[in-house]
């Protein structure tokens, strides 16, 4: 019995990819943007999360701008930033986490995936927060095409860029799913 015939054909790889990455996407989209009680658990949880965000963030400024302070989700310095819902860049980050998980490789393959490409994403959002802190600080009139058009796409074209180069390294760490064993 050969490899290729004890597997799915490329095209059947191809669609259960595809299908996974939807359900998993569209459910952790869910989770993302469902509407949340004010004051809930989630919303609590969520503000938590941007607050860490803007001192991670804050702490990175400081070392440039020693006017930098974080107050909750602000960043106050010589230019003020309000990190809110998709300056998280959770999109990018569920498309990566969605591509990875659906991906037919092995389990180890996609942890290490996920550990090594979301941190990866973090930092650059980290560097897109602090960039335009400076570009508000020194290029106001350019602040929102850096925010809104150039820094998006970047972000995106990374996660891009980071799920192939994972995937071209997790399709030559091993088998893609367990083989059927010849009896």
């Amino acid at each position: 019995m050969n490899k290729q015939s004890s597997s799915q054909s490329p095209n059947g790889l191809r669609v259960r990819f595809a299908i996974t990455f939807v359900v998993i996407a569209g459910l952790l989209f869910s989770v993302y943007t469902f509407p949340y009680a004010e004051n809930g658990i989630r919303e609590g949880w969520f503000a938590a999360y941007l607050r860490g965000y803007a001192r991670l963030s804050g702490h990175v400024l400081a070392l440039f701008d020693p006017s930098v302070t974080v107050l909750g989700q602000d960043i106050v310095g010589r230019y003020n930033l309000s990190i809110v819902k998709n300056c998280d860049a959770m999109e990018a980050n569920i498309l990566f986490v969605s591509a990875v998980l659906a991906f037919p490789s092995s389990v180890r393959a996609r942890l290490v995936g996920v550990g090594v490409g979301l941190p990866v994403l973090v930092t650059l959002n980290v560097l897109r927060i602090c960039t335009l802190y400076f570009v508000g600080l020194l290029l106001p009139g350019a602040f929102e095409f850096f925010h809104l058009e150039l820094w998006p796409l970047l972000i995106v074209a990374a996660g891009v860029a980071a799920f192939l180069l994972w995937a071209t390294w997790a399709l030559r760490a091993g088998p893609r799913e367990p083989n059927h064993v010849a009896s």
